[in-house]
């Protein structure tokens, strides 16, 4: 528990320092991103136990990363067209190296993750000057409730949710984190209101509050899909990259289901007032 805590309040420093510079250095983020996208597709590629078939793996780690570089205009859609023609066109019809199944879970996991997680860059380009805003409020849906949830089954866990799909997870520990999660999301608004926004800016409460319950639960879905594709692979984590927690998947598998959730919402209502 001490190593997964000082992991953790490491990489929130780490997600901190890189919004501080946000600003200055915009392409700091893009950069995060990419690297975040191409270990978490090397890690769904070994759990998958295709980590040494390069033919697979390098074009979708490239391809990976490339969505949060160059944005989805036309270069990274040729570069779509080409990684999808030679994922069906070469492997699947003509070297028929792998068959369907494999295909199309290689092909859907890789798309999932990036562009997934591609719209953490876009919620940053979307918030002009409250970029830093939106980009913590949404991490802060997953990764509260990730730590809401862990703290609460540890201690407090007896009913199991789905011992099928993630024996350690409970009852308790979902409603723990839901409840930390979503204090947690008020609290950062009331700060970034408080201390951060320039005078007459405010956070319209009357949608953070559903959109924080929402996404606590989207967050938890999005756990127990993840946990779902490892019980499917028959591993325990994604990686050990990070200590006490695993891979770098095992940290963003809700994020990559939050993130664009939040992304459609601050678009559609208008939760900061000006």
């Amino acid at each position: 528990m001490i190593i997964r805590t000082i992991s953790g309040v490491l990489g929130g420093l780490i997600v901190i320092i890189v919004l501080i510079f946000n600003n200055s250095l915009p392409l700091l983020l893009n950069a995060a991103i990419s690297i975040i996208s191409m270990l978490a597709t090397y890690e769904i590629f070994s759990a998958m136990g295709l980590n040494k078939m390069y033919k697979v793996t390098i074009p979708g780690i490239l391809f990976s990363a490339m969505l949060p570089l160059i944005g989805n205009g036309l270069l990274w859609q040729g570069l779509w067209f080409i990684y999808t023609f030679f994922i069906f066109g070469v492997l699947l019809v003509i070297k028929k190296d792998l068959c369907f199944k494999d295909i199309a879970s290689i092909y859907s996991v890789v798309l999932l993750i990036t562009m997934s997680l591609n719209f953490i860059v876009k919620l940053r380009d979307f918030g002009g000057v409250f970029s830093s805003f939106y980009v913590l409020y949404a991490l802060c849906i997953s990764w509260m409730c990730d730590i809401g949830a862990y703290f609460s089954g540890t201690f407090f866990g007896r009913k199991k949710l789905c011992p099928t799909i993630s024996p350690k997870k409970t009852v308790e520990g979902v409603v723990g984190g839901i409840i930390f999660s979503f204090l947690m999301s008020i609290l950062i608004c009331f700060a970034f209101e408080r201390f951060m926004f320039d005078t007459g800016v405010r956070v319209n409460f009357h949608y953070i509050v559903p959109i924080s319950l929402i996404g606590t639960v989207i967050s938890i879905v999005g756990d127990l899909v993840f946990s779902a594709v490892k019980r499917g692979c028959h591993v325990k984590d994604f990686g050990n990259v990070i200590p006490g927690h695993g891979g770098v998947l095992d940290r963003f598998d809700s994020v990559i289901f939050v993130v664009p959730f939040v992304y459609f919402m601050v678009n559609i209502f208008n939760i900061i007032r000006i």
